[in-house]
């Protein structure tokens, strides 16, 4: 008799098994933010997990000045992808040698215009890097791969994609971040369907975690909002969004790092410094929401502002510091919540430990939001400072002025905050006389913290309005970034689609040549001397019945003293005033000068000896505090505290 034929069960899904793989060229005194969330994930619904820190097996390779400068000089990031590039591809499809050459005739750091250094990365070190991390990642045994990439990590993901699908074809590899985002990974995705599964557009947590929990299920993983896949014939991606409650990202993991550091370091005798740990207590921009900044490459769809409660990025905070002992910390927000600069930074402060924060922060802050920021730890901040031109700032959709980013520089500087922030030009539209201006004003503030390096040209990023409304914005043409354009097989792939960086030209940009030259000369010597042991001076000290200044920003130091109605409004211009508001304040103490207009006369003397400045009616003073006081102690100081009090209420 014969037994009806019963078809075999299906075999069981393999249990889900995650490798991350950190690539070249992310900077080794950090863990990713983004790898530490994902991670997370993956312990929360029970999904092994394992990061794999290869940036830091290449620097050991290959020594942390070059592995330095290829991560953080923006001149070499096209060769740094390039290099990946080749292992790919091949050398001779991409055109390599010619490639290389040309970048040496470029301004480039010495070490890389050396073509046998450049062919020896190339031929040798690249892919005895990725051969050993290959085997690493096979004798993993993952189910998944995933890659994360901003902007100089696209090929190194690729190249490490492309090899494990080689050897163990049944691995899903799954890619995200910066530079696989919208259009970008979908190219990547359409041009290499053998080399990629899924690409995760924006923030992932949702679309991630249903991922494991579908792999786990042994469900198709097709059809999860913003993520992509391939059916076999074309690209398909349903639209997802940005994650509407921070509540449902954990916080990070960065048991892993630590791990790859001590691995790292009992393999090659290398010690890896830690900077400072990444935390995050917001996303999005609230003035991006508003004004969207012409540079600024934050994608649109994520600028929507959500924040954390504060007692959560507190507890984070500390968590953080206490689990891998590390004392400072930096916040990936894009701007400082509103909320936070108050409640936060006074919750940080009442901790009472040395705790160092860094954040980006608008140059809008009040004085006494800088000085809760320094009671709370947060001595280095960027403060998007990217001109000295009013009028240029406008043509950036800023939203502020010159003389409000002179006032955060003083007040900064009051306080002992460092601050990171350069000098932007090649906007189209700008005009000559504006950086004329700039630089004939800039040594008034000699004494104040430089930007971090000389002026810099405007670059074109992918979401940014530059970028978006060029036509609008009057560019005539653009294209990728000629560093970028030789790390695909020609037509393999839209350079226009996959690129982040782009060069562009318009005619109404100025021939920088005309125009930079004095602002150079300017910020150079600024720069230079902030540099030396003894840098320039512009202070004053409240004495009875006077105030002394000390102007030590020229060759000769210029002593000044003050007192009477010249000292009361010198006292009341630490924040930003106007002749109309003096004139009010002062009236019950100086009726007849006020009465007689020797207000506005006494404003115009001290503007003209630099003591003041003044952009239209607003008003500020130049130098800074020997002993810091608040502008409501200085207030109160010249108008007597029921004064001060009864002129504030009006």
């Amino acid at each position: 008799m014969t037994r009806p034929f019963t078809p075999p069960a299906p075999a069981p899904a393999p249990s889900p098994n995650v490798v991350f793989a950190y690539m070249p060229w992310a900077t080794t005194t950090r863990p990713s933010l983004a790898l530490g969330i994902l991670g997370a994930i993956c312990h929360q619904e029970a999904v092994p997990v394992q990061t794999f820190y290869a940036n830091l097996d290449m620097s050991a390779r290959i020594g942390f000045e070059a592995a330095g400068r290829m991560a953080n000089e923006r001149c070499l990031y096209g060769l740094s992808e390039h290099l990946f590039a080749c292992d790919m591809f091949g050398p001779e499809v991409l055109s390599s040698d010619t490639y290389l050459s040309a970048l040496a005739e470029l301004a480039l750091p010495d070490t890389f215009k050396d073509m046998a250094y450049l062919h020896h990365l190339r031929d040798e070190a690249v892919p005895a890097f990725l051969d050993a991390l290959e085997a690493r990642i096979v004798a993993a045994c993952p189910t998944v791969l995933g890659l994360s990439s901003t902007f100089n990590q696209v090929m190194g993901s690729l190249a490490i994609a492309a090899r494990i699908k080689r050897r163990m074809p049944q691995v899903r590899v799954i890619a995200g971040g910066a530079c696989f985002d919208d259009e970008m990974g979908q190219e990547y995705h359409r041009a290499l369907p053998g080399v990629l599964d899924h690409v995760f557009m924006g923030e992932a947590e949702p679309a991630f975690r249903e991922f494991l929990r579908r792999v786990k299920a042994g469900r198709p993983t097709t059809d999860i909002p913003g993520v992509t896949w391939w059916d076999g014939d074309r690209l398909h991606l349903l639209p997802g969004g940005p994650l509407a409650d921070l509540a449902d990202s954990p916080a990070p993991d960065y048991d892993d790092f630590f791990a790859e550091r001590d691995r790292v370091r009992t393999g090659t005798g290398r010690i890896f410094n830690i900077e400072f740990l990444p935390f995050e207590g917001s996303r999005g921009c609230w003035w991006g929401q508003k004004n969207h900044c012409v540079f600024c490459g934050i994608n649109p769809d994520l600028m929507g502002f959500r924040e954390k409660p504060v007692d959560r990025v507190v507890s984070e905070m500390v968590s953080l510091s206490q689990r891998y002992r590390v004392v400072s910390l930096t916040a990936s927000d894009y701007i400082v919540s509103r909320k936070h600069r108050r409640e936060l930074f006074g919750r940080l402060a009442e901790l009472d430990l040395d705790i160092e924060c860094f954040y980006e922060v608008r140059a809008d802050l009040h004085k006494d939001e800088l000085a809760a920021m320094q009671r709370a730890g947060i001595v280095k901040v960027q403060p998007g400072i990217e001109s000295f031109s009013t009028e240029l700032l406008r043509l950036m959709k800023k939203g502020t002025s010159r003389i409000r980013h002179v006032q955060f520089l003083r007040w900064a500087k009051e306080y002992g905050i460092h601050l990171s922030y350069n000098i932007l030009n090649g906007f189209p539209g700008e005009q000559a006389e504006w950086y004329r201006d700039m630089a004939a004003f800039l040594p008034q503030i000699r004494h104040l913290q430089p930007p971090l390096h000389n002026v810099h040209r405007v670059e074109m990023h992918r979401f940014s309005p530059l970028f978006r409304d060029r036509v609008a914005l009057g560019v005539d043409d653009y294209q990728l970034r000629q560093d970028y354009c030789f790390n695909f097989p020609e037509g393999l792939v839209d350079p226009l689609k996959v690129g982040y960086f782009f060069s562009f030209s318009a005619g109404t940009v100025l021939d920088p040549e005309g125009y930079v030259a004095p602002l150079k000369a300017v910020l150079a010597d600024w720069i230079e001397a902030h540099a030396g042991k003894i840098a320039p001076g512009f202070q004053y000290q409240i004495g009875p019945g006077f105030t002394r200044i000390v102007d030590s920003r020229g060759l000769e130091d210029r002593y000044v003293d003050l007192a009477g109605l010249h000292q009361d409004i010198f006292l009341l211009c630490d924040e930003i005033t106007t002749i109309e508001r003096l004139e009010k304040d002062l009236r019950p103490l100086w009726p007849a000068e006020v009465a007689a207009g020797k207000v506005a006369a006494c404003v115009d003397e001290m503007v003209a000896s630099g003591l003041l400045m003044r952009e239209d009616s607003s008003v500020l003073m130049l130098p800074v505090a020997r002993h810091t006081r608040s502008t409501a102690d200085l207030r109160a100081y010249v108008l007597g505290d029921g004064v001060a009090q009864g002129v504030a209420a009006e």
